[in-house]
Protein backbone atom coordinates (compact mmCIF):
# COMPACT_ATOMS: atom_id res chain seq x y z
CA UNK A 1 0.00 0.00 0.00
CA UNK A 2 2.94 2.70 0.77
CA UNK A 3 4.36 1.92 -2.75
CA UNK A 4 1.39 1.86 -4.31
CA UNK A 5 0.67 5.56 -2.13
CA UNK A 6 4.72 6.71 -3.12
CA UNK A 7 3.74 5.76 -7.09
CA UNK A 8 0.50 8.13 -6.76
CA UNK A 9 2.23 10.86 -5.32
CA UNK A 10 5.37 10.29 -8.64
CA UNK A 11 2.30 10.73 -10.91
CA UNK A 12 0.64 13.81 -9.81
CA UNK A 13 3.78 15.66 -9.13
CA UNK A 14 5.20 14.81 -12.61
CA UNK A 15 2.10 16.34 -14.07
CA UNK A 16 3.57 19.55 -12.84
CA UNK A 17 6.42 21.60 -14.54
CA UNK A 18 8.16 25.11 -14.76
CA UNK A 19 8.99 26.91 -18.22
CA UNK A 20 9.95 30.62 -18.41
CA UNK A 21 9.37 30.88 -14.65
CA UNK A 22 5.82 29.56 -14.65
CA UNK A 23 4.64 26.53 -13.14
CA UNK A 24 1.90 24.37 -15.16
CA UNK A 25 0.03 21.64 -14.15
CA UNK A 26 -1.05 18.93 -16.99
CA UNK A 27 -4.72 18.93 -17.10
CA UNK A 28 -5.02 16.12 -20.40
CA UNK A 29 -2.41 14.79 -21.89
CA UNK A 30 -4.98 13.45 -24.65
CA UNK A 31 -5.94 17.26 -25.08
CA UNK A 32 -2.67 18.53 -24.48
CA UNK A 33 -4.14 21.33 -21.88
CA UNK A 34 -2.41 22.86 -18.59
CA UNK A 35 -3.11 25.34 -16.36
CA UNK A 36 -1.15 28.03 -14.63
CA UNK A 37 -0.26 26.73 -10.86
CA UNK A 38 1.28 27.74 -7.90
CA UNK A 39 5.34 27.30 -8.18
CA UNK A 40 8.47 26.64 -5.47
CA UNK A 41 8.91 30.67 -5.95
CA UNK A 42 6.52 33.77 -5.43
CA UNK A 43 5.73 34.95 -8.84
CA UNK A 44 6.54 38.67 -8.72
CA UNK A 45 6.41 42.10 -10.97
CA UNK A 46 4.44 41.58 -14.69
CA UNK A 47 3.82 37.98 -15.54
CA UNK A 48 2.33 37.04 -19.10
CA UNK A 49 1.21 33.82 -19.23
CA UNK A 50 1.31 32.60 -22.86
CA UNK A 51 -1.71 30.90 -24.92
CA UNK A 52 0.33 27.88 -25.87
CA UNK A 53 3.82 26.47 -23.69
CA UNK A 54 5.98 23.45 -25.65
CA UNK A 55 7.83 21.25 -22.73
CA UNK A 56 9.68 18.01 -23.77
CA UNK A 57 8.73 18.74 -27.40
CA UNK A 58 5.37 18.68 -26.64
CA UNK A 59 2.83 21.75 -27.15
CA UNK A 60 -0.01 21.96 -24.58
CA UNK A 61 -2.34 25.24 -24.68
CA UNK A 62 -2.51 27.26 -22.09
CA UNK A 63 -6.51 27.30 -20.54
CA UNK A 64 -6.68 28.09 -16.86
CA UNK A 65 -5.25 29.48 -13.89
CA UNK A 66 -5.39 26.93 -11.39
CA UNK A 67 -6.65 26.77 -7.75
CA UNK A 68 -4.19 29.51 -5.44
CA UNK A 69 -1.70 29.81 -8.46
CA UNK A 70 -1.23 33.50 -7.78
CA UNK A 71 -2.53 33.32 -4.01
CA UNK A 72 0.21 35.38 -1.12
CA UNK A 73 2.52 36.62 -4.18
CA UNK A 74 2.07 40.17 -2.82
CA UNK A 75 5.21 40.75 -5.40
CA UNK A 76 2.92 40.49 -8.45
CA UNK A 77 1.96 43.41 -10.08
CA UNK A 78 0.22 42.73 -13.25
CA UNK A 79 -0.90 39.68 -14.99
CA UNK A 80 -1.99 39.58 -18.86
CA UNK A 81 -4.03 36.61 -19.50
CA UNK A 82 -4.31 35.27 -23.02
CA UNK A 83 -7.28 34.57 -24.86
CA UNK A 84 -6.78 30.73 -24.42
CA UNK A 85 -7.92 31.17 -20.85
CA UNK A 86 -11.47 30.21 -20.33
CA UNK A 87 -11.40 29.39 -15.92
CA UNK A 88 -9.85 31.33 -12.92
CA UNK A 89 -9.68 28.64 -10.13
CA UNK A 90 -10.43 29.56 -6.56
CA UNK A 91 -8.34 31.98 -4.23
CA UNK A 92 -6.50 32.21 -7.57
CA UNK A 93 -5.58 35.86 -6.86
CA UNK A 94 -5.89 35.70 -2.95
CA UNK A 95 -4.17 38.68 -0.97
CA UNK A 96 -2.09 39.61 -3.80
CA UNK A 97 -2.26 43.09 -2.68
CA UNK A 98 0.62 44.34 -5.04
CA UNK A 99 -1.81 43.56 -7.78
CA UNK A 100 -3.45 46.87 -9.15
CA UNK A 101 -5.32 46.21 -12.42
CA UNK A 102 -6.86 42.64 -14.28
CA UNK A 103 -8.49 42.22 -17.65
CA UNK A 104 -10.86 39.26 -18.05
CA UNK A 105 -10.63 37.84 -21.51
CA UNK A 106 -14.04 37.48 -23.42
CA UNK A 107 -12.55 33.40 -23.16
CA UNK A 108 -13.38 33.32 -19.39
CA UNK A 109 -16.54 31.52 -18.78
CA UNK A 110 -15.92 30.21 -14.86
CA UNK A 111 -14.15 32.65 -11.86
CA UNK A 112 -14.15 30.31 -8.94
CA UNK A 113 -14.90 31.90 -5.15
CA UNK A 114 -12.43 34.54 -3.91
CA UNK A 115 -10.62 34.85 -6.84
CA UNK A 116 -9.35 38.38 -6.18
CA UNK A 117 -9.91 38.62 -2.17
CA UNK A 118 -7.47 40.91 -0.54
CA UNK A 119 -6.07 42.49 -3.20
CA UNK A 120 -6.10 45.58 -1.30
CA UNK A 121 -3.53 47.51 -4.29
CA UNK A 122 -6.59 46.59 -7.05
CA UNK A 123 -8.35 49.82 -8.99
CA UNK A 124 -9.11 48.44 -11.84
CA UNK A 125 -11.16 45.55 -13.17
CA UNK A 126 -12.26 44.74 -16.80
CA UNK A 127 -14.10 42.08 -18.85
CA UNK A 128 -13.41 42.42 -22.45
CA UNK A 129 -16.61 42.95 -24.56
CA UNK A 130 -17.63 40.21 -26.02
CA UNK A 131 -18.08 37.86 -23.00
CA UNK A 132 -20.79 35.73 -22.70
CA UNK A 133 -20.59 35.19 -19.10
CA UNK A 134 -19.42 38.18 -17.31
CA UNK A 135 -19.29 41.95 -17.86
CA UNK A 136 -17.78 44.95 -16.44
CA UNK A 137 -20.73 47.60 -17.82
CA UNK A 138 -20.25 51.00 -17.44
CA UNK A 139 -17.02 50.73 -16.80
CA UNK A 140 -17.76 50.29 -13.32
CA UNK A 141 -14.41 48.53 -12.14
CA UNK A 142 -16.51 45.32 -11.46
CA UNK A 143 -17.10 41.84 -12.21
CA UNK A 144 -20.64 41.21 -12.93
CA UNK A 145 -22.44 37.83 -13.73
CA UNK A 146 -24.24 38.89 -16.25
CA UNK A 147 -27.20 36.42 -16.58
CA UNK A 148 -27.84 37.02 -12.99
CA UNK A 149 -27.38 40.78 -12.66
CA UNK A 150 -24.43 39.67 -9.45
CA UNK A 151 -21.62 41.56 -8.56
CA UNK A 152 -18.92 39.15 -8.06
CA UNK A 153 -15.73 40.61 -7.58
CA UNK A 154 -15.47 44.73 -6.86
CA UNK A 155 -11.97 47.18 -6.32
CA UNK A 156 -11.76 50.52 -4.90
CA UNK A 157 -12.60 51.85 -7.93
CA UNK A 158 -15.99 50.29 -8.40
CA UNK A 159 -19.08 51.78 -9.34
CA UNK A 160 -22.17 49.53 -8.81
CA UNK A 161 -24.47 50.28 -11.82
CA UNK A 162 -27.64 50.23 -12.10
CA UNK A 163 -29.54 46.98 -12.86
CA UNK A 164 -27.27 45.41 -10.40
CA UNK A 165 -29.84 43.56 -7.99
CA UNK A 166 -27.43 41.66 -6.01
CA UNK A 167 -23.86 42.13 -4.17
CA UNK A 168 -22.40 38.62 -4.11
CA UNK A 169 -20.54 36.81 -1.30
CA UNK A 170 -17.54 38.30 -0.37
CA UNK A 171 -17.43 40.78 -3.42
CA UNK A 172 -15.74 43.08 -1.66
CA UNK A 173 -14.04 41.36 1.13
CA UNK A 174 -10.59 42.35 2.12
CA UNK A 175 -11.03 45.79 -0.17
CA UNK A 176 -9.69 49.28 0.46
CA UNK A 177 -12.82 50.80 -0.77
CA UNK A 178 -13.64 54.29 1.34
CA UNK A 179 -17.45 54.44 0.15
CA UNK A 180 -19.98 52.78 -1.82
CA UNK A 181 -22.98 54.08 -3.35
CA UNK A 182 -25.99 50.88 -3.54
CA UNK A 183 -28.02 51.65 -6.49
CA UNK A 184 -31.64 51.02 -5.58
CA UNK A 185 -32.32 47.87 -7.52
CA UNK A 186 -30.00 45.92 -5.51
CA UNK A 187 -32.01 43.74 -3.12
CA UNK A 188 -30.11 41.40 -1.46
CA UNK A 189 -26.06 41.41 0.05
CA UNK A 190 -24.45 38.47 0.27
CA UNK A 191 -22.43 36.41 3.27
CA UNK A 192 -19.48 38.64 3.77
CA UNK A 193 -19.70 41.24 0.98
CA UNK A 194 -17.90 44.00 2.79
CA UNK A 195 -15.83 42.04 5.09
CA UNK A 196 -12.57 43.12 6.73
CA UNK A 197 -13.15 46.59 4.17
CA UNK A 198 -11.77 48.58 6.76
CA UNK A 199 -10.97 51.80 5.22
CA UNK A 200 -14.90 51.89 4.34
CA UNK A 201 -16.71 54.64 6.41
CA UNK A 202 -20.21 54.96 5.45
CA UNK A 203 -22.96 52.61 3.79
CA UNK A 204 -26.49 53.42 2.58
CA UNK A 205 -28.87 50.54 2.20
CA UNK A 206 -31.23 51.15 -0.13
CA UNK A 207 -35.21 50.55 0.91
CA UNK A 208 -35.46 47.51 -1.84
CA UNK A 209 -32.48 45.41 0.00
CA UNK A 210 -34.55 42.52 1.80
CA UNK A 211 -31.73 40.40 2.15
CA UNK A 212 -28.34 40.81 4.04
CA UNK A 213 -25.90 37.95 4.49
CA UNK A 214 -24.21 36.93 7.61
CA UNK A 215 -20.95 38.83 8.26
CA UNK A 216 -22.03 41.55 5.43
CA UNK A 217 -20.04 44.17 7.87
CA UNK A 218 -17.58 41.94 9.82
CA UNK A 219 -14.17 43.87 10.39
CA UNK A 220 -15.49 46.83 8.89
CA UNK A 221 -13.50 48.98 11.48
CA UNK A 222 -13.61 52.34 10.36
CA UNK A 223 -17.13 52.14 9.73
CA UNK A 224 -18.69 55.21 11.33
CA UNK A 225 -22.40 55.58 9.89
CA UNK A 226 -24.95 53.02 8.64
CA UNK A 227 -28.76 53.96 7.21
CA UNK A 228 -31.41 52.20 6.23
CA UNK A 229 -33.09 53.91 3.25
CA UNK A 230 -36.88 55.22 4.36
CA UNK A 231 -39.66 52.51 3.57
CA UNK A 232 -37.64 49.35 3.74
CA UNK A 233 -39.63 46.48 4.47
CA UNK A 234 -36.97 44.36 6.46
CA UNK A 235 -34.80 46.30 7.86
CA UNK A 236 -34.40 49.88 9.86
CA UNK A 237 -31.87 52.52 11.13
CA UNK A 238 -34.27 53.60 13.90
CA UNK A 239 -33.11 56.66 15.71
CA UNK A 240 -30.32 57.46 13.86
CA UNK A 241 -28.60 54.78 15.60
CA UNK A 242 -26.22 53.62 12.77
CA UNK A 243 -26.87 50.52 12.96
CA UNK A 244 -29.09 47.53 10.67
CA UNK A 245 -31.86 46.36 12.66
Amino acid sequence: MTALLLLCCTVVSAQVFEVDGIYYNILSEEDKTVEVTSGSNKYTGAVTIPASVTYNSTTYSVIGIGDVAFAYCSGLTSVEIPSSVTSIGSSAFYDCDGLTSIEIPSSVTSIGERAFYYCYGLTSIVVDEGNSVYDSRGNCNAIIETASNTLIAGCVNTIIPEGVTSIGESAFEGCSILTIEIPASVTSIGIGAFWSCYSLTSINIPAGVTSIGYGAFRGCTGLTSIVVGDGNSVYDSRGNCNAII
